[in-house]
């Protein structure tokens, strides 16, 4: 498909647009309830979140693309008609999806009908009716997994990581379709053998926020294999990094570079069969965005995988301390069955808090500075000296503390959040 004929969207309200004549006038739906604003269109393969809605019943949250029929309806009023063009490539929500898998195209139109408020008007319900099944009398073979819809975010415990992870690898060895902006077609099986040898990461909700903190003032600074904590490697957060609802990254390292994927949770909210069918097919995470890094290529704070290196720094650095979940029972179980040992899933927490050495206020003779308050030093990045002769320079990331003497007052004029994974010491809740 050429530039000119890939599907956009709006860049501000993320709803895709429609296009009209020859060069082409791109315009927001016509259902679609804005603030007025003009179309801001981008190709939909530059964006990781695209507002579409389920073309059978308008739920928001689709799932799969599947091909049928080219459907066109043409609607008659008074004075004209309207052609209205549905396309052959129709979105599915998971509910749709399991009416249409277990053939019940009833229960589908009446979904859709109860959904769109036409549950009393039975002509509209037919009509609803009509109109899928002109579309799947002529489905074809296949769907593809849409990755850019924004589910709310789901939990994930570090109890439940491994089985995640052998979701994750079986999906990616199915035959299941993945967009093709995400260029990772041929490299799936390499993906999916990198799962099943990866260590287990999941990051308690305090270094999450650390994490988070760190990469919005991430330098730019060049990856390197010594950064990785593994060679392979799947790591959760507790909850999702913002803006992106980032919440796993995986990753494998080849002779060619970095191979690195990053995540997005799926299915919060469904009702309990739709949704055990979705854990069954696609698991609890799709990709969001995929990319191989070459040695020592740099990442800064505005790249998609900023919040994973700051993670990894940070645990480089010793600002982590790095425990061993216990196994869920079942889990241990499951894995006996087929005599494969049992994964273990690092917990990475907080390392207990200190007062780093630069926080400790001196003069060059070592005496007290006279100072009449204290105030917070925000966190930040510093570069430090490594390698030989100290010739190399790596980040190191300065935890937020207090500068000056012990008995001043705190000056209110700046704030910072504090973070620890033990209890504040007196002088943190003045």
């Amino acid at each position: 498909m050429s530039a000119a004929q890939e599907e956009m969207a709006c860049q501000v309200c993320l709803a895709p647009l429609n296009t009209l004549g020859i060069p082409p006038t791109y315009l927001h739906p016509a259902h679609l309830a804005t603030d007025g604003h003009d179309p801001a269109p981008a190709p939909v393969s530059q964006l990781d979140t695209v507002r579409r809605s389920c073309d059978f019943c308008g739920n928001p949250y689709p799932t799969w693309t599947l091909h049928g029929g080219e459907v066109t309806a043409l609607a008659v009023g008074p004075t004209a008609g309207l052609i209205q063009n549905f396309g052959h490539a129709w979105a599915a929500c998971p509910t749709c999806h399991t009416h249409i898998d277990d053939g019940r195209h009833d229960k589908l139109a009446e979904h859709a009908a109860r959904t769109l408020g036409l549950s009393n008007h039975p002509q509209a319900r037919q009509r609803v009716e009509e109109l899928h099944r002109a579309f799947l009398d002529a489905r074809l073979p296949g769907r593809a997994l849409i990755t850019t819809t924004a589910w709310p975010a789901t939990t994930i415990t570090a109890a439940e990581v491994p089985k995640v992870r052998d979701r994750l690898s079986s999906f990616y060895r199915g035959n299941d379709q993945l967009p093709a902006a995400l260029e990772i077609t041929s490299t799936r099986a390499e993906i999916a053998t990198g799962l099943d040898r990866s260590h287990l990461y999941w990051v308690d909700n305090d270094f999450t926020e650390l994490a988070e903190h760190a990469a919005a003032q991430l330098p730019d600074t060049p990856i390197s294999r010594d950064a990785l904590p593994s060679t392979d490697g799947l790591l959760i957060w507790a909850r999702p990094l913002t803006p992106n609802q980032l919440t796993a990254a995986s990753w494998t390292a080849t002779n060619t570079g970095l191979r690195l994927v990053l995540y997005r949770t799926i299915g919060a909210g469904l009702e309990p069969r739709p949704l055990q069918r979705l854990r069954e097919q696609v698991g609890w995470l799709t990709p969001m965005y995929a990319t191989r890094l070459g040695e020592r290529e740099p990442i800064g704070k505005n790249h998609p995988a900023a919040g994973l290196l700051a993670t990894w720094l940070l645990i480089n650095q010793k600002a982590a301390e790095v425990a061993t979940a216990r196994p869920d029972k079942g889990l241990a179980k499951s894995y006996a069955r087929t005599n494969r040992p049992t994964p273990e899933v690092r917990v990475v927490r907080i390392r207990g808090r200190h007062l780093p050495s630069a926080a400790r206020p001196s003069t060059p003779n070592g005496a007290q500075r006279s100072q009449s308050s204290r105030f917070w030093v925000s966190g930040h990045w510093r570069n430090q000296a490594h390698g030989p002769r100290r010739s190399l320079r790596r980040p190191v990331y300065i935890h937020p503390f207090l500068k000056g003497p012990d008995d001043a007052p705190i000056s209110l004029s700046t704030t910072v959040r504090m973070l620890s994974s033990g209890q504040p010491k007196p002088q943190d809740r003045e």
